[in-house]
């Protein structure tokens, strides 16, 4: 079982080495998920690479954002280098990324990130069949649904244990973006769920303003039991943007306790001094064990404040001094030889490895021969190496000289040659045209044609009822609760899947698609990756398209997309020029909609009034500190929320938008709003909302 470390920075990276980490994560100066985290120089990562095989260890690149098509030859090149100095794995979100990954770099492991949203067995499997290694699982699942995924599947997996939890479904976030610019799917968060916001209570009453989006910290070490029972590959630390101190101390508890589990599991207790150390180190006020236990509950929330506890200096000096500071050095034999006739030799041992390197020939003594006191000091002097001499023997007649520098040459060759050794089996070749190659080859979709038709979702009866009525010819995109109660539609319709979904829903899903495959529905529109299998083993014979969460960033990730599905809506991140850039005219585009924010496991609802489930309209709503109101939309079968921007995107009419299809989506617009949206798209009329917002299209994200 790996314990896997957090590095933000070199001396992060020192205290994880020191503290007893299994691998280190990092980010380098480009494509990964913690842009403001101070990250490491290229000459850097080399460096840690180099050291972290020294110790035995692993080092895990973080390329966990998505990709734009201008970047994506630049990101394979940015990795290169790494790849030639024996970097392990790259944690990975992008689809493209991921389809080429193993033809491009086939010695080096490719980690799925959470940001990839892998909420359970068959989104897992999705990922394996692309090339990965190992998944890095959504922070909701619950220690049953990973345990279930690890008897049915032969991969690695990856799971967080400790550190700061995100109230959305990690890659389904685009608040930050929104509102603000700063993309979490680039690595640019701006947090603002760790803002207050007030809840709208019946007759537009507010309660008062709390962090009911900021979850509690996560703190797992009285768990690892269970953790370990679960067959977890792989125990991650959040924290790359945090102290060294963190990182150090975090890691050699975990180290501390995941050994004496495995070593008595029947005496295993945690001590109160070590958790209480624990929770004043980079802590929220409020800690939980996460979703291990609990699919969701206003216990798992930070309600009054989401600011972290002071340190404790006199701890943290304390940590500095023992696993910051310095690296602890590596033990390692010597055996020198200063004998007359023949060349000096030295032989450095570690373990099972063993180099020699010779020298140059004695000379007589003239006045004092070298005694071994005299040779053995000028070797163990390994400066900053990563060793140090723990027993040295030295054979000499006492009748020879050797010059200090030739004895000082000799040593620094002999530890690059010892270095050389240890470092030889993870030096990997790059194979120059490996990087033409494309798409890993998956089984394709046997292609449906139909004719692209403006796509309009929704979501109350008073929408569907005006939709209904129009004369426009467009598919109606339903949730299979609305279009089950539609008795007699007079449009085409799309059986509109979850944002959502997990193994439990697995019975859910193969019910929705079964329905559509047996009542004449035209397509289905997959949202998420865990509900591709649902439809591909079905006997649904009408087409698939593949909703804006299933990110075609870049060529190859709509390459992909499209072995899977016939049509895509493009991502909302991605500016027009972006879209451009896929070579994707004739797909589809959101130019109508108040774009989903966040997806949560946990609920707007429960947290302030308890669970709604059952009673009454499936909408609440939020209020921030600028009185924006946002629309929250619970799917209470599935039980999750939707959190949706506070005004609509509305591209209609926009320069470029012609050379693709309309994708619309009404939230909680009234009868008389969704008219006249539709009025906009069909008749060309003049009535734009009062307020609205073009969104990426012209701006994009960073």
């Amino acid at each position: 079982m790996e314990i896997l470390a957090p590095a933000g920075n070199y001396k992060s990276f020192i205290g994880a080495i020191n503290a007893g980490c299994d691998a280190v994560y990092l980010g380098g100066s480009k494509y990964g998920a913690r842009a403001y985290a101070d990250n490491f120089t290229d000459e850097e990562i080399i460096k840690a690479i180099k050291i972290a095989h020294l110790y035995g260890r692993k080092v895990y690149l973080t390329v966990n954002t998505l990709i734009k098509e201008k970047e994506f030859n630049d990101v394979c090149e940015y990795i290169k280098p790494f790849y030639k100095a024996g970097l392990d794995a790259c944690i990975v979100q992008d689809l493209g990324l991921i389809s080429v990954f193993s033809k491009l770099f086939p010695d080096m492991e490719c980690h799925v990130s959470t940001q990839a949203l892998a909420t359970g067995l068959e989104s897992v499997r999705e990922y394996k069949k692309f090339g990965a290694s190992r998944v890095v699982l959504a922070r909701e699942l619950s220690l049953k649904e990973i345990r279930n995924i690890k008897e049915n599947e032969d991969i690695e997996i990856e799971t967080f244990i400790h550190g700061a939890m995100c109230y959305s479904y990690s890659g389904a976030c685009l608040f930050s973006s929104c509102l603000g610019g700063r993309s979490g799917n680039r690595g640019r968060c701006a947090g603002p769920c760790r803002l207050p916001y007030k809840y709208v209570l019946p007759k537009g009453k507010f309660s008062n303003e709390s962090y009911f989006l900021s979850m509690k910290d996560q703190c797992t070490i009285e768990s690892i039991p269970d953790l370990v029972e679960a067959k977890i590959d792989s125990l991650k630390i959040e924290g790359r943007m945090k102290k060294p101190e963190y990182t150090a101390f975090v890691t050699a508890m975990y180290r501390k306790y995941i050994d004496r589990y495995l070593s008595d599991p029947k005496s295993f207790k945690v001590d109160k001094k070590d958790l209480d150390a624990l929770k004043h180190i980079y802590l929220r006020s409020e800690i939980g064990t996460g979703y291990y236990y609990m699919q969701n509950g206003k216990e798992m929330i930070c309600e009054k404040t989401p600011g972290y506890m002071g340190n404790d200096e006199k701890l943290m000096t304390q940590i500095t001094k023992e696993y910051v500071d310095s690296l602890k050095k590596i033990k390692i034999d010597a055996f020198i030889s200063v004998l007359m006739g023949q060349n000096i030799s030295l032989t450095l041992t570690y373990g099972d490895i063993s180099v020699t390197a010779m020298g140059d020939m004695p000379s007589e003594a003239i006045t004092k021969s070298l005694s071994k006191e005299d040779i053995s000091k000028q070797i163990s002097k390994l400066g900053d190496t990563c060793f140090e001499i723990n027993e040295i023997f030295c054979e000499t007649d006492n009748e020879s000289f050797v010059p200090v520098k030739a004895l000082n040459e000799l040593r620094r060759e002999t530890v690059s040659l010892l270095e050389d050794e240890m470092l030889d089996n993870y030096i990997h070749t790059v194979l120059e045209n490996r990087f033409k190659s494309s798409v890993t080859e998956i089984k394709k979709r046997k292609p449906v044609s139909f004719k692209k038709l403006p796509i309009i979702m929704a979501y109350t009866k008073g929408q569907i009822d005006v939709l209904n009525k129009r004369q426009e010819d467009f598919y109606l995109a339903l949730e299979y609760e609305n279009l089950k109660a539609l008795k007699a539609p007079s449009k085409k319709v799309i059986m509109c899947l979850p944002f959502i979904a997990r193994n439990k829903d697995r019975a859910y899903l193969k019910n929705v698609v079964s329905f559509a495959a047996s009542n004449n529905v035209s397509g289905i529109m997959v949202q998420n990756f865990e509900e591709i299998s649902a439809v591909e083993e079905s006997d649904f014979k009408g087409f698939v398209i593949y909703g804006p969460g299933i990110y075609a960033f870049n060529k190859a990730s709509k390459d992909l997309v499209l072995e899977k599905a016939d049509s895509f809506i493009a991502p909302y991140e991605l500016s027009r020029h972006e879209i451009s850039d896929l070579d994707a005219k004739g797909e589809y585009v959101c130019v109508y909609g108040k774009l989903p924010l966040m997806q949560s496991a946990n609920c707007v609802a429960k947290t302030n009034v308890g669970c709604l489930k059952d009673k009454g309209a499936e909408f609440s709503y939020i209020v921030d500190r600028t009185n924006a109101k946002f629309c929250v939309y619970r799917n209470c079968n599935l039980c999750y929320n939707t959190i949706f921007n506070s005004v609509p995107t509305c591209l209609i009419n926009e320069k470029g938008i012609d050379n693709y299809k309309a994708f619309l989506s009404f939230v909680d617009e009234n009868e008389k709003e969704t008219e006249n949206i539709c009025d906009l798209l069909f008749k060309n009329t003049n009535d734009f909302p009062k307020e609205y917002t073009k969104a990426y299209w012209n701006r994009g994200v960073e």
